[in-house]
C-alpha cells in the first residue's frame, strides 16, 4: 500500500491495524526518522522500551531471513502492541519481508527504514503492492513547508515567530528535517523560558544562532559556488560534509538557487526592472540580500543557468547509480559551477 504524502503523518500517528510492516525511505533522513519514531511511539507508547520495542541489524537478516518474522510473531511479557525497528533497510532485506507476509494477523508492527529508493526497487515495490505492508515516501522540504514547518516547531515551544523570519531561517536551514529540528532547538535553547525578548524570535536573534549553522549548511555552499568564490567554497563544503550534511542536499540547494536566479533573471530578460524581479520570486529576496542576489543575476545570464541546472541535475543522477564517491561527484560539480562564475566575473 503506497500512502499519500498528504496522509504519511496521519498514518503516522495512528498505523492501520492491519498493517504490519511500514517502509519509511527517503533523502530526507530528518523526516525518515521522525515518521519512523512517530511510528514506534503510536504502537509502544515509549520509543525506548526495552519490553516492547525491538531493533535488529539489517545485515543479521542475510542469512536468516526468518528472524524478522519471528521478532514480530513475538508477543510482549508486559502486553501491549510490540514495534520491531529496522534501520538501515536494503534491497537485500526482500526475502526476510516476504517472511512476514507468510504470518497470521500479528500484533507487531515492523518499522523499516531505509535511504533513497528508485521505483524500481523491490522493497519499495513489495511494500507498495501487497496488502498488509505500507511505503511512505519522505522528500525534501520544500521552502513553503520548511517554513510551515519551523513556525510548527516554534509555536510547540511558545516562540514567536515572523512568517518573514521563518522564510528566512528555512532557507538558511535548509531542506532536511533533522538539520531544522536542530536549529529550532538551538533557538529554544537561547531564548530559554521568557528568554531575552519574552519568546519572540527576532531577525537578528536567528541571525545570531544560526550563524555557524548557515556556514556549514547546504544553501551556504551553493552561495559560495555560485559566486565564484573558490577558498570560500572549499571551507564550507568541507564543514558541510564533516557536519553530515548529505552531497545530494547539496547538489539540490544549489539547483533551488540556481531556479531562483533563473526565474529572476528571465523576468529581468522580459522588461522587469531588478527589484520587480526579485519581487516576484516566492519567498521573496529580503532586502539585506537584494545586493548580492543582484550581483548574482548579474553573473548567471537564463541561458548559463539553465545549463548550470543541467549539470547539477546529471551529477544528483550520478551520486544514484554510479559507483563512484557521492562526495567527490558534489565537489567536482559545484567546482565547475564556482570556474564558471569566476569566469564570468573577470
Amino acid at each position: 500500500m503506497k500512502i499519500a504524502p498528504a496522509r504519511a503523518d496521519r498514518f503516522c500517528a495512528a498505523p492501520d491495524s492491519d498493517v504490519r510492516l511500514v517502509l519509511i525511505y527517503g533523502s530526507n533522513e530528518g523526516l525518515v526518522r521522525a515518521r519512523a519514531e512517530a511510528c514506534v511511539k503510536a504502537v509502544a507508547e515509549d520509543a525506548d522500551d526495552p519490553f516492547r520495542v525491538t531493533s535488529i541489524d539489517p545485515t543479521l537478516l542475510r542469512d536468516e531471513p526468518g528472524r524478522l518474522a519471528d521478532e514480530a510473531a513475538a508477543l510482549s511479557l508486559i502486553g501491549g502492541r510490540r514495534a520491531v525497528r529496522l534501520r538501515g533497510a536494503t534491497e537485500a532485506v526482500v526475502p526476510a519481508v516476504r517472511s512476514c507476509l507468510a504470518l497470521p494477523a500479528t500484533e507487531s508492527l515492523v518499522v523499516a527504514e531505509a535511504g533513497p529508493l528508485t521505483p524500481r526497487s523491490g522493497l519499495r515495490r513489495l511494500c507498495e503492492q501487497e496488502a498488509g505492508l505500507a511505503a511512505i515516501a519522505c522528500y525534501d522540504e520544500s521552502a513553503e513547508d520548511a517554513a510551515r514547518l519551523i513556525e510548527d516547531l516554534c509555536t510547540k515551544r511558545a516562540i514567536t515567530v515572523a512568517s518573514e523570519t521563518a522564510a528566512w531561517l528555512a532557507e538558511r536551514l535548509g531542506s532536511d528535517r533533522r538539520q531544522i529540528e536542530s536549529g529550532v532547538e538551538k533557538l529554544a535553547v537561547y531564548l530559554g523560558e521568557g528568554g531575552p525578548e519574552g519568546g519572540l524570535l527576532t531577525q537578528e536573534i536567528a541571525e545570531a544562532c544560526v550563524g555557524d549553522a548557515t556556514e556549514a549548511s547546504a544553501d551556504a555552499v551553493a552561495r559560495l559556488a555560485l559566486s565564484g568564490d573558490r577558498e570560500g567554497l572549499d571551507r564550507a563544503m568541507s564543514r558541510a560534509l564533516y557536519g553530515g550534511v548529505q552531497p545530494i542536499t547539496i547538489l539540490r540547494a544549489a539547483a533551488r538557487r540556481l531556479a531562483r536566479l533563473h526565474l529572476a533573471v528571465a523576468a529581468l530578460e522580459g522588461g522587469a526592472s531588478r527589484a520587480d524581479a526579485m519581487g516576484s520570486l516566492k519567498p521573496p529576496v529580503f532586502p539585506r540580500e537584494r545586493a548580492s542576489f543582484g550581483q548574482e543575476m548579474m553573473r548567471w545570464p537564463s541561458a548559463r543557468a539553465a545549463r548550470a541546472l543541467t549539470l547539477l541535475t546529471r551529477a544528483e543522477r550520478d551520486c544514484k547509480v554510479s559507483g563512484g564517491a557521492p562526495e567527490a561527484i558534489c565537489w567536482q560539480a559545484l567546482l565547475r559551477i564556482a570556474r564558471a562564475a569566476r569566469r564570468q566575473n573577470a
